[in-house]
């Protein structure tokens, strides 16, 4: 099936490894010019040209900070200039935050994880969709979670941001569709990342049992008796940026193994 992306710039932030990498993986192989950002810029550029070995596509790997919403305006430009021209799709991700209980949240996480899981996207997001609404064509990619739908145990700083976020997308999607761009959401859950392994250490230590064995338990414990991969969520990213997508927006996609219990 030809998507009809070859040729299109993406920006993907927090893309060095995990679901962010995947997803510029797969763009790649589709022909798609990527930009790779990461806190660490040494390591966005290290990905970046792992996904240029593996796919015969021009790459460029940039640091783009999420903790500051100002650092966004030196890594668009940059972007930009970098890959001859403005994003056509643009992959929203962030790090994930701490396991927290709603009572003991401090301030100073409250604030840290406002700029890196909303303000950031925000901002970034303000600066790229008016050029995609003028070339009447643009992807809009939001990383999401199980929280987006359920608020999860211990994660209160995940419930409160990616919710917010997760409107916000919403609230945009009903703005641009006219003009050619749309804006979903892809959420995952249960898929075996580096995030997946620190949450079950975590989680493992909150229960006092080890982590491996509540990654084992929670693995055995999906409908689908296995973790997903991330190149099952990358291909999915990929497929709702491509042109057979044109008329899904305002959506949140679920790469779960079925684990939601409702349909919406």
């Amino acid at each position: 099936m030809d998507l009809g992306i070859k040729g299109k710039r993406a920006l993907l932030l927090a893309a060095s490894s995990g679901l962010g990498f995947a997803s510029a993986l797969s763009l790649a192989r589709e022909g798609v010019h990527v930009c790779v950002s990461s806190a660490d810029g040494d390591r966005a550029i290290a990905a970046a040209q792992r996904i240029t070995d593996e796919t015969g596509t021009s790459t460029c790997g940039l640091a783009g900070d999420l903790s500051d919403p100002t650092n966004m305006d030196t890594l668009l430009s940059t972007a930009c200039s970098a890959m001859g021209g403005a994003p056509d799709i643009l992959f929203l991700n962030h790090g994930g935050p701490p396991l927290r209980k709603a009572v003991e949240v401090s301030e100073d996480e409250l604030a840290s994880h406002a700029n890196m899981m909303m303000f950031s996207l925000i901002r970034m997001v303000q600066m790229v969709v008016p050029a995609m609404r003028k070339r009447a064509w643009g992807r809009v990619i939001l990383v999401g979670a199980p929280a987006i739908g359920e608020p999860i145990h211990d994660n209160v700083l995940s419930n409160i941001y990616r919710g917010g976020i997760a409107n916000y997308c919403k609230t945009l999607a009903a703005e641009v569709i006219a003009d050619g761009v749309t804006v979903n959401i892809v959420s995952p859950s249960a898929v075996r990342t580096e995030r997946t392994l620190s949450t079950a250490e975590q989680r493992g230590a909150l229960k006092g049992v080890p982590g491996t064995k509540e990654l084992a338990d929670r693995e055995a414990a999906t409908l689908s008796r296995r973790f997903g991969t991330p190149e099952e969520f990358g291909d999915m990213v990929t497929f709702i940026s491509s042109d057979r997508a044109g008329y899904t927006t305002g959506t949140n996609i679920r790469v779960d193994g079925g684990a939601a219990r409702g349909i919406s």
